[in-house]
């Protein structure tokens, strides 16, 4: 890793840690969001859904989602997420944003493992590196790379290597620094069955070290240069740095050319990824050795606006498969978020924020069924280029795989076939007129009425039934009672920025306020005291934010007052002057209530006479304090 930054303290790393974060990009990590209004809507993690309800603040750095309550900042979406601490969210984001963490007391044996594994991932990838280009141990990988036209550029970019031909060669260059057990960690080493000694994992082997999307090494796929070697291609186990089902091999060469092309081409390999890069058409990315997952659309839906995915397999009958497969993926991470694209003639682009196409996913493939890198090979990039531009929607290519090859004189069971593979991709037409369009092309192909097929159509629509998932439970959110829903009105007013009513003004207004939930006191001692430590409260918010650390509750409470603000915003100041002496004068009756209660209570349990009279004494003064001030309240309404 490059461009490493050192912190003198790990309070000062913290800190420029959460002047990095972007809310939405952070989330967008993790579940797909779409802009809508001012906000970014999606599906809330935390429960399941069918309409999102969790919504990101990106101008406040703040996510709240309306169905279970939670809410916060970053850091606390990311602990809740993954049950992680404070601590160790910061040492994964310090790994991110490549800063160097100084020692600290909550360091765990988890975060330093990984710290070590960054580090020992990047030192072999430099030692295959440094075989391939120049020992004449890699002599035969040079040449094999060089037939491939993978150029000197595109192995530097990927940084690709060679593993020699040695049982030994990762555990002679770096058993004395780290332990054999922490080279088994990292998937570099394997222990032999039944004995104490170890061997390396990768031999003879071209060496394709994987990044995340930050930069990071945190695994290596190997592919062999002998054919009787198998299998073919090998790749680094998972680790606690490396899960194949939540990284995708290119992205982090890919990520900027996704965003400019605004879209994404999937593949199934590593030479195809490094075959595209190194022909221009650098926004491809491939799966490790796994079928798309949810986890990889959402790497890469953040980095393009119009989430226009190109899935780019074989044309054999496992590449359909896969493309079909990676296509109901795409559906089901997409639920919710508006509909898959599915007809190119009255489609226009839709502006920033608009929900009614969720994404577009189209199909690459060649008609002699060659992978993109016997494509690119043979026939050059120009032909690859002219594959995308004619890619097909996923709609028309499934009906036009279907109804291919068919013969003329089909019996009456092929028909029946025929119709029962092509009636449920029919059925998944939206527009009903272009699905009647889709139904006149299959019938005249297929020799069957079109008002038959039509009817088996409108047949399974009427049958189907959405697939309902496990639900996880939405906690429920309990009614605030009157004076602490007084207490939340109160410091809302402290995130109101409005010429006619400045925060020290609030502040005045507040000092007589009193709170009596723990987390509410602490908000407002923490307001108070930014408020006296700063000169510039024009937001006071993120410094609040920064100011609670791990107090995700505290966090949550912040994001929910922010998200409920627009019914105060409208108010003038003297009606918001209004407003908060009511809640506090809501808030004076309750605690009046109470005490009244306790010496109602004390009064019965009184042990002698005189107790009980001066007990009797103070309700009666309360009663009239309370009457004096209902009365001042009144003359001045």
């Amino acid at each position: 890793m490059s461009n490493i930054t050192p912190y003198n303290t790990y309070n000062d790393a913290v800190t420029e840690i959460k002047n990095r974060l972007n809310v939405v990009e952070t989330i967008s990590e993790h579940i797909i969001l779409k802009k809508k209004g001012r906000n970014f809507w999606g599906l809330c993690p935390f429960h399941n859904e069918k309409s999102p309800s969790f919504s990101v603040n990106e101008e406040k750095g703040i996510f709240k989602c309306f169905g279970c309550g939670a809410g916060g900042d970053s850091i606390s979406f990311l602990m809740k997420l993954n049950a992680q601490s404070f601590h160790e969210v910061i040492v994964d984001l310090a790994h991110k944003f490549n800063i160097v963490l100084p020692s600290h007391a909550h360091s765990t044996e988890k975060t330093e493992i990984k710290k070590q594994l960054f580090e020992i991932n990047e030192q072999v990838t430099e030692f295959y590196k440094e075989i391939l280009k120049t020992s004449p141990l890699g002599e035969k990988a040079r040449e094999y790379l060089k037939n491939r036209g993978i150029t000197e550029e595109t192995i530097e970019n990927f940084s690709i290597g060679y593993a020699p031909n040695d049982f030994e060669a990762i555990i002679k260059k770096f058993d004395k620094k780290y332990s054999l057990k922490l080279l088994e960690t990292a998937g570099l080493v394997i222990q032999k069955e039944n004995s104490s000694k170890y061997y390396d994992r990768f031999r003879d082997r071209i060496i394709v070290p994987i990044k995340d999307e930050f930069g990071n090494y945190i695994a290596f796929g190997a592919r062999t240069l002998n054919n009787n070697q198998n299998p073919k291609y090998l790749n680094s186990p998972d680790t606690p740095v490396f899960n194949k089902s939540k990284n995708l091999f290119g992205l982090y060469q890919a990520k900027d050319f996704i965003k400019f092309n605004d879209s994404v081409i999937f593949t199934e390999g590593y030479f195809d990824v490094i075959a595209l890069h190194t022909a221009g058409i650098n926004h491809a990315v491939a799966t490790l050795g796994t079928a798309i997952t949810e986890q990889h659309i959402k790497l890469v839906s953040k980095y393009t606006k119009s989430r226009k995915l190109y899935l780019a397999f074989d044309n054999d009958n496992a590449g359909v498969s896969a493309a079909n497969r990676g296509a109901e993926i795409i559906k089901s991470a997409f639920q919710g978020l508006g509909e898959i694209k599915q007809f190119d003639e009255s489609y226009k682009p839709t502006l920033a924020g608009d929900t009614k196409i969720a994404c577009e996913i189209r199909i690459i493939s060649s008609p002699q069924g060659k992978d993109p890198d016997e494509i690119i090979r043979n026939e050059g990039a120009l032909a690859f280029e002219k594959l995308i531009k004619n890619a097909p929607l996923l709609i028309d290519y499934q009906i036009n795989k279907a109804i291919a090859n068919i013969e003329e004189d089909l019996s009456p069971q092929d028909k029946f076939h025929k119709t029962s593979e092509i009636i449920p991709i029919l059925a998944e037409v939206k527009n009903s007129i272009i699905r009647d369009e889709y139904i006149s092309i299959v019938s005249e192909k297929l020799g069957v009425k079109q008002d038959t097929l039509s009817e088996e159509v409108k047949k399974l629509l009427q049958s189907e039934t959405p697939v309902k998932k496990p639900l996880l439970p939405v906690p429920q959110q309990k009614k605030l009672e009157k004076h602490v829903l007084a207490q939340k009105n109160l410091l809302s007013f402290y995130f109101i920025y409005n010429e006619n009513l400045p925060i020290l003004c609030i502040n005045n207004y507040l000092k007589e306020a009193v709170f009596t939930e723990p987390i509410f006191i602490l908000l407002k001692e923490k307001i108070e005291k930014i408020i006296s430590e700063n000169e510039d409260l024009n937001d006071i918010s993120e410094m609040l934010l920064s100011e609670l650390n791990d107090n995700n509750e505290a966090k949550a409470l912040v994001a929910d007052i922010i998200f409920s603000l627009d019914d105060k915003k409208c108010l003038d100041e003297k009606q918001s002057k209004q407003y908060i002496e009511e809640s506090i004068l809501c808030i004076k009756q309750y605690l009046e209530y109470k005490e009244h209660k306790n010496l109602k209570d004390s009064y019965h349990t009184a042990s002698d006479e005189l107790s009980a009279l001066q007990i009797q004494y103070k309700v009666r003064e309360m009663i009239k304090s309370s009457r004096q001030r209902l009365e001042k309240v009144n003359d001045q309404t």
